[in-house]
C-alpha cells in the first residue's frame, strides 16, 4: 500500500474516521505517516489494515475499488468471492471481498465493506499470510473498534427468555429441515436446556447418505473441539482435589515436555496451556497428515521443534498441540501410570463422564459402534459426500484438544452442570461454583466482542453473554453454547465438515425464538448457500482434472518425505491421478498460475483444493501453512 513511512509507539490511540473518541492500538502496531488515509501496520511489518470512510454511491465494487487506488493505484488482484453478510452490531449491511493473490506469493488480501446510513466505511486488508495467521485476531479487533457515531446495536439483555413450548419447537424443527436440505448438511442432533431441564430434543436427517439410519438423540458424534470444555471441566475438578493448580508449571507434572524455546517451556504453567495467549501457532495440518500409529508421547515430543511466534498474552492463537499438553498433564497427576491417553482417558471417565452420567460419551469412536454418525464433507461437485472415518484419527494423539464423541443428551447433562453452577443433574456437587466459572472469565481477546477464558469461548452477542465452544473435524461441526444469566444452554452436533455458518444460523435462530430479536437466520443460510456454491464455482474454474491436461503428472509419479508430514505416493490410476498419504488419500488436479507456477491440488473430500507447489525440476512439492512451510522432497528409488 504505497511507500509511507511509519510511526511507531510503544502505546498508541487514534482516532478512526468519523468517530469522535480515540482508540488504543494493540501492542507494537503502527501508524503509516504520509499514507492518503488511515493505515495501522502490525508488529512485523508484514499486515496492514486501512480504513477509508466515503459517501454511499450504490456501487459497492466501484467504492471498493476506488479505495484500493487510494491506497495503492497499482492494486489489480482478482476477485476470489464476495459474500454479503447479515449485517450486525448495528450495521446496515455489510460485504467481504476475497481477492485472490498468486499463490506463490503466500500472502493474503481481503476487503469488508460496511455501511451506514449514507456513509460506506471500507477496511482493506493485505499482507503475508504468516503474518495473517499470527495476527487475525488483532485485525478482527481493529475491525471492530470501527464504530463510526451514531452506530447503535440492539441489546436483548433486558429481554425475557420465553419458555419452550409446541410453538417453538415446530419454528425450529421448520428452520433446521429447511436449512439442512440447503446446506446439504446429511445429520443432526440438537438439545436445548432451559431452568435446568431438557426443554427440547430432537434428531434429523441420517447417519450416513449411504443408508436409511435416522439421526437421534442419542446418536454418538465426534466433537471436536468442544472437548476443550469438557477438558478444563476436568482440570478444574483435579485443582479442586489439590492435584495441582492453574499455576503450576507443566514441567512439574511432564518433566520431559520441552518446547524449542527453554524460557518459554519454564514459563509455561497449566492455565496457559488452555488460554490461547502463549503465542503458540496453530499447526493442525502436522496434525491431519499424519496420524497413523502417532501416539500422544510424540506429539507431545513434536513440540521440542515447535516455538511461540508472538509474547505471552499478545495476541490469541490457537493451538490443538498445547492443549493436548495441558490435558494430558493434569491427566497425569491423577493416573501416573500407563500411555497418556490411558491416563486421560481413565481420569475423564472418573471425574467427568461417569459423575455426570454421560453414558454414551466416550473417548475416540468405539469399534462396531451401531449408532454412530459417518462423517461427510463436501465434493469437488458440490455435494456431501462420505470420507473414510480413518481420517478422523487425527484427533486420538491430542485427545484432550478434540478426541471426544457424544451425544446430544449426554451433552445437556454437561449444560446442567454449567447452569447449575456446580451441581450434576441429580443433584451431587461436583465443583464450587467459583471454581467452574474461573473457566468462564474472559483473557485474551479473539475480535472485538469476543475472549478466550480456558476452554471455553466468552462472547457478548447482542448484548447477551454467551459461553461455549465449537468443534470442526475432517467430517464433523459441532457448536455448545449457554447463557448463564438466562439460564439456557443449547447443543448442536452434525456430521458435515465446515458447517460453521449453517451453526451461526441456526444460533441466531434459536435467539430469535427466545428473545424475539430481528430475523436473519434466513438471509444467513442464503449467504451461506451462495458462498458454497461459488467456493464450488470457483475451483472448478481453476482446477482442471481431465485427463490429457493431468499428463505432465508423470513427471511426479513417486514418493516424497516430508519430515513433518510423512510420506506422499503419486501415482497414476485408470481415471487420473492419486496422492497417497500415512493413512489418507486423494484424486489429483492441477492448476497453473500465472509466471507457470504449476500445484498439484487435491481433489478428494475434506480437503478439496489444498495445493502443493511443484518445485522446476519436479523434486519438491510445497505446503504453504502461513507461518509453516511444508516440503515434500522425492526420494531415491531403490536401484
Amino acid at each position: 500500500m504505497g511507500n509511507a513511512s511509519i510511526t511507531t509507539h510503544q502505546s498508541l490511540s487514534v482516532s478512526l474516521p468519523d468517530v469522535a473518541s480515540a482508540i488504543t492500538l494493540p501492542h507494537g502496531w503502527s501508524i503509516a505517516s504520509g499514507a492518503p488515509a488511515l493505515t495501522l501496520i502490525g508488529p512485523e511489518r508484514d499486515l496492514q489494515i486501512a480504513f477509508v470512510a466515503m459517501a454511499d454511491t450504490r456501487d459497492k465494487q466501484a467504492m471498493v475499488a476506488a479505495a484500493w487506488h487510494l491506497l495503492d493505484p497499482s492494486f489489480d488482484l482478482p476477485i476470489a468471492q464476495q459474500s454479503e453478510a447479515p449485517a450486525t452490531h448495528g450495521w446496515d449491511a455489510c460485504t467481504q471481498i476475497l481477492y485472490r493473490p498468486p499463490s506463490a506469493e503466500s500472502r493474503v488480501a481481503f476487503a469488508t465493506v460496511r455501511t451506514l446510513g449514507a456513509r460506506v466505511y471500507v477496511n482493506l486488508v493485505t499482507g503475508t499470510l504468516a503474518g495473517f495467521a499470527r495476527r487475525e485476531a488483532q485485525i478482527e479487533e481493529l475491525r471492530d473498534a470501527w464504530r463510526p457515531d451514531g452506530l447503535v446495536a440492539t441489546s436483548l439483555a433486558d429481554r425475557t427468555a420465553v419458555g419452550w413450548g409446541a410453538a417453538q419447537s415446530e419454528a425450529l424443527d421448520a428452520f433446521i429441515r429447511d436449512a439442512m436440505h440447503t446446506l446439504q448438511v446429511p445429520g443432526l442432533s440438537i438439545a436445548i436446556v432451559q431452568a435446568g431441564e431438557v426443554a427440547y430434543a430432537e434428531g434429523f436427517g441420517v447417519c450416513s447418505i449411504d443408508g436409511k439410519q435416522a439421526v437421534a438423540t442419542d446418536t454418538r458424534f465426534m466433537i471436536g473441539s468442544t472437548t476443550k470444555s469438557l477438558t478444563t471441566l476436568l482440570m478444574a475438578r483435579l485443582i479442586e482435589q489439590d492435584h495441582f493448580s492453574w499455576s503450576t508449571p507443566l514441567t512439574k507434572i511432564l518433566p520431559d515436555f520441552t518446547l524449542a524455546d527453554a524460557e518459554m517451556t519454564q514459563q509455561l504453567q497449566m492455565r496457559h496451556t488452555v488460554a490461547a495467549c502463549t503465542g503458540m501457532p496453530r499447526r493442525d495440518i502436522d496434525l491431519m497428515f499424519k496420524f497413523n500409529d502417532v501416539t500422544a508421547e510424540q506429539r507431545l515430543s513434536e513440540m521440542s521443534k515447535m516455538t511461540p511466534t508472538t509474547g505471552f498474552d499478545e495476541v490469541f492463537q490457537y493451538s490443538n498441540y498445547l492443549v493436548a499438553a495441558g490435558g494430558y498433564a493434569a491427566a497425569r497427576s491423577f493416573a501416573r501410570d500407563g500411555s497418556l491417553d490411558s491416563s486421560y482417558a481413565l481420569a475423564m471417565q472418573q471425574w467427568v463422564f461417569d459423575p455426570l452420567q454421560m453414558s454414551n460419551t466416550t473417548l475416540h469412536k468405539t469399534q462396531g459402534c451401531t449408532n454412530c454418525a459417518a462423517p461427510h464433507a463436501i465434493d469437488f461437485d458440490g455435494h456431501s459426500a462420505l470420507i473414510d472415518p480413518n481420517m478422523e484419527k487425527f484427533a486420538d494423539a491430542v485427545a484432550p484438544a478434540g478426541a471426544i464423541w457424544s451425544t446430544a443428551l449426554d451433552m445437556a447433562r454437561y449444560l446442567r452442570l454449567e447452569l447449575n453452577g456446580g451441581f450434576a443433574p441429580n443433584g451431587t456437587v461436583l465443583l464450587a461454583t467459583d471454581a467452574l466459572q474461573q473457566r468462564w472469565r474472559g483473557g485474551i481477546k479473539i475480535d472485538g466482542n469476543t475472549s478466550y477464558g480456558l476452554g471455553l469461548i466468552c462472547a457478548d452477542e447482542q448484548g447477551l453473554e454467551v459461553i461455549g465452544h465449537g468443534g470442526g473435524t475432517s467430517g464433523f461441526s459441532s457448536d455448545m453454547y449457554f447463557l448463564p444469566a438466562k439460564q439456557i444452554g443449547v447443543v448442536v452436533l452434525s456430521n458435515l465438515r465446515g458447517a460453521h455458518v449453517f451453526l451461526a444460523a441456526l444460533r441466531q435462530k434459536i435467539i430469535e425464538i427466545l428473545f424475539d430479536a430481528k430475523p436473519t437466520s434466513a438471509q444467513m443460510i442464503a449467504a451461506a448457500m451462495k458462498a458454497m456454491q461459488d467456493a464450488t464455482t470457483s475451483v472448478r474454474s481453476r482446477v482442471t482434472i481431465d485427463y490429457d491436461s493431468l499428463r505432465w503428472l508423470n513427471n511426479l509419479l513417486g514418493r516424497y518425505h516430508c519430515a513433518e508430514l510423512g510420506n506422499v505416493e503419486i501415482s497414476q490410476r485408470e481415471a487420473g491421478y492419486w496422492a497417497a498419504f500415512d493413512g489418507w488419500g486423494s484424486s489429483l488436479g492441477s492448476e497453473i498460475q500465472s509466471g507457470e507456477s504449476r500445484f498439484v491440488v487435491l481433489t478428494s473430500p475434506p480437503w478439496i483444493g489444498l495445493r502443493l507447489r511443484v518445485n522446476a525440476d519436479h523434486s519438491e512439492l510445497h505446503l504453504d501453512g502461513g507461518q509453516t512451510k511444508y516440503v515434500f522432497k522425492k526420494c531415491q528409488s531403490a536401484n
